[in-house]
């Protein structure tokens, strides 16, 4: 059923409607403390000095103000570069550091209290329920796994707000391709052009126009900036409460 909705004062129809998660319906402040408690397990579990766990927490979460580390990473990479890092201070080979950097992020998954931390963005909760209510349908298009993304989900009481999550785990071909947002469609039975696709990066808008979607939507709440987005973007948004869906 199609939706009809306003966004920067110009009216749109979807039928379905795709969402990046991190920067875009959830905001990014959790990650610090994931990347944190992620650098402590790590440190225990290979006996990191106090100096080596310390210089691995920088690494992960950043610096300071404008450092955001790996954060802003698609989790493989995140995993890689960790491996890397951690392969290269212990002079280790890399496939056996990225090993246990993959059994540490799983079990920080799993561990994570996750439902005390995640913040959704600005009128993000409301936005989903009202797609909902109107008859849309709702996908996440992430660079999270998917399964990862799914707890996130939950975390929020929005497991029965979204219909599919396509994360690298199912889709490995990273956007700016469009080929996470096709899978998207394909799971929701929805052309592309029947879709539009939201998000706070360059990269979620390259691949909602590569992959034929109806629409493209930056919003600010994430890392893109107005001169980055603008190009490739239908509107920008300053937080999804400027979406509007006609009831």
């Amino acid at each position: 059923m199609p939706v009809r909705f306003c966004a920067d004062g110009r009216w749109f129809e979807a039928q379905a409607f795709l969402f990046d998660k991190d920067g875009t319906i959830i905001t990014f402040e959790h990650w610090f403390s994931v990347m944190v408690e992620r650098a402590k397990r790590l440190s225990r579990v290979l006996g990191l000095s106090s100096s080596q766990a310390e210089a691995l927490v920088r690494f992960m979460r950043g610096k300071g103000p404008g450092d955001w580390g790996i954060i802003p990473l698609p989790r493989p990479e995140a995993e890689e570069a960790t491996a890397r890092y951690l392969a290269q201070m212990l002079e280790i080979p890399p496939s056996e550091a990225l090993a246990v950097v993959k059994k540490v992020f799983a079990e920080v998954d799993h561990d994570f209290p996750f439902e005390k931390n995640l913040k959704p963005t600005p009128g993000a909760e409301e936005i989903l329920r009202m797609i909902k209510a109107a008859g849309g349908k709702i996908g996440v298009v992430t660079h999270d796994v998917a399964a990862a993304a799914r707890l996130h989900l939950q975390a929020l009481g929005w497991e029965e707000l979204v219909d599919v999550v396509v994360g690298l785990d199912l889709c490995p071909v990273k956007k700016p391709a469009p080929e996470p947002v096709w899978r998207a469609c394909e799971h929701l039975s929805v052309s592309p052009r029947e879709a539009v696709m939201v998000g706070d990066t360059v990269t979620d808008l390259q691949a909602g126009r590569a992959a034929g979607c109806r629409a493209t939507f930056g919003v600010l709440t994430g890392l893109g900036t107005p001169e980055e987005l603008h190009p490739h973007a239908d509107a920008i948004l300053e937080s999804l409460r400027k979406l509007r869906i006609e009831k």
